[in-house]
């Protein structure tokens, strides 16, 4: 990242920031919140065909701007209801709203999320756990259990599938 400390002013150039990839997670942090006064943070996601977040809360906003590709946004965990999103398309989901996404195409998504502060602490307890015991050498569902209690504890709700839509999911 590049700061001009006359104008306050910071730029991120195509290709910046400070990327990981953990639990099918691929993140490039553009902007984390000490670069802008504490106040918010942005990373790019890449979700690949067939990955997607589950259906969780948090008790802050967040926005997303898809960048490119088609990704189905959802705000409960019945994934035939919700919508395709595509480049340029923006969704916010405010406080304690429930909201997942997934990626039903066969081309890559890239998506913006923008959020405040505290969304960072979620991410970053993912990445201090991945680094002391690595995610990948875990069963997916086990990996997804670390990941439901790290954000039980960080205030990234993750709520549990329907019996309906897990049903229809096969």
């Amino acid at each position: 990242m590049k700061n001009n400390e006359d104008s306050k002013l910071l730029r991120v150039p195509a290709g910046g920031g400070r990327g990981f990839s953990v639990a099918g997670a691929n993140l490039t942090w553009k902007v984390r919140s000490d670069d802008a006064a504490g106040e918010l943070c942005m990373f790019e996601q890449v979700i690949e065909p067939g990955e997607g977040v589950p259906v969780h809360t948090h008790s802050y906003p967040e926005s997303f701007y898809v960048l490119s590709g088609t990704i189905h946004f959802v705000s409960s965990d019945a994934s035939d209801l919700g919508w395709d999103c595509t480049s340029g398309d923006v969704v916010v989901a405010r406080p304690h709203t429930p909201h997942g996404f997934f990626n039903k195409g066969k081309d890559t998504v890239r998506m913006l999320s923008i959020s405040v502060a505290a969304h960072e602490q979620f991410f970053d307890a993912v990445e201090d756990a991945d680094k002391q015991d690595p995610f990948a050498t875990l069963p997916p569902t086990d990996a997804f259990a670390r990941v439901i209690a790290i954000g039980a504890q960080t205030d990234t709700h993750f709520l549990p599938p329907s019996s309906e839509a897990s049903a229809s999911k096969g």
